[in-house]
């Protein structure tokens, strides 16, 4: 178990001993830039976290997530460092009052971390990844200083507010329900393994966000965490940059490509685009949706080097420019 001690806050985290790197300074097109995967739009981010509770992360370490947005109870600053360092932030700011109805209204909540947005799915599924760990992780399992998160998800088919964030069988992803006695698959003791690039003693794997959506609708989502009946002991929830996606289950599919085309050959692809398109961004994304190479297109006929890619299925994504639709092409 971790001494209670008070550590200094910092602006940004590079540590030595980590292979993680912590920003605590980005916008809010920052942001969206890094929600946005395949096949949805990002819209309207609002963030309402105190201090360095926010940021975006990248880097290996012990998390199956290399780089995205994290949010924390604390300092998103102190995320980084080997688990025997201790990540608590003493901000003594506010609570979410949609997380205590959660808990029943019993307990309060402190350092609340709030990052909301709306999303347009082109496809009829919705699906991102996340995952959740604590400096909580193993003491205080089974008692009520448990520190609680959600993502929220509202919009058609979701009249109210409805945490989405859980395990596959639904069960809500929090630290009594997720640890080494219980739910353990999902669970990494960072403590037992004595883990040398994230702070946190407990954290769980890469899950999956899942929800059957309407097309071309808009939902609203937050993203909320916050320390429970005390302020002190950090926990954070990780957004994986990229993995916003939308998928089709039906037989409905968008229709691709009228105006944009991708020729494919040994060593890259072509590219031919209308004049609205010259000097917009390409993304180019895995059939997992995971953001595979990203381009600038610089003309109407515009080449790029796929040498970094494996063989596979991918789809090129113009962005930002209307009534341009995405592309899928085969790497050989």
């Amino acid at each position: 178990m971790k001494r209670l001690y008070a550590l200094p806050l910092a602006l940004c985290v590079a540590n030595a001993n980590a292979q993680l790197t912590v920003t605590d300074s980005l916008s809010n097109l920052d942001v969206a830039t890094y929600l946005e995967g395949l096949n949805v739009s990002i819209l309207n981010v609002t963030v309402n976290c105190p201090g360095s509770a926010f940021g975006h992360f990248s880097g290996t370490s012990e998390m199956q997530i290399e780089g995205g947005l994290v949010l924390t109870s604390g300092s998103a600053d102190l995320v980084a460092g080997p688990v025997s360092s201790f990540a608590t932030g003493y901000l003594n700011e506010p609570g979410d009052a949609d997380l205590e109805a959660s808990l029943g209204g019993g307990m309060p909540t402190w350092d609340a971390c709030v990052l909301e947005f709306d999303c347009i799915p082109l496809g009829d599924t919705l699906l991102f990844n996340f995952s959740f760990g604590s400096e909580e992780y193993q003491e205080f399992v089974g008692s009520s200083f448990n520190d609680v998160f959600a993502i929220y998800l509202t919009g058609p088919g979701f009249p109210t507010p409805t945490n989405v964030a859980a395990l596959p069988d639904g069960t809500p992803v929090a630290i009594n329900n997720v640890n080494a006695g219980l739910n353990g698959t999902y669970f990494v003791d960072n403590e037992a393994g004595a883990g040398q690039n994230v702070a946190y003693d407990g954290f769980t794997t890469n899950l999956t966000v899942f929800a059957v959506v309407s097309p071309d609708d808009i939902y609203h989502f937050k993203v909320a965490i916050a320390d429970v009946a005390d302020a002190s002991f950090d926990s954070g929830v990780f957004l994986e940059a990229f993995s916003f996606r939308s998928n089709d289950l039906s037989t409905r599919v968008p229709e691709l490509g009228s105006d944009i085309r991708v020729i494919t050959s040994a060593d890259g692809i072509t590219v031919l685009a209308p004049a609205s398109a010259i000097g917009t961004e390409l993304r180019v994304h895995d059939t997992s949706g995971r953001l595979a190479m990203r381009e600038r297109i610089t003309g109407e006929r515009s080449f790029f080097g796929t040498e970094g890619l494996a063989q596979g299925v991918y789809t090129a994504v113009p962005v930002g420019v209307a009534g341009l639709q995405p592309v899928r092409f085969v790497k050989e």
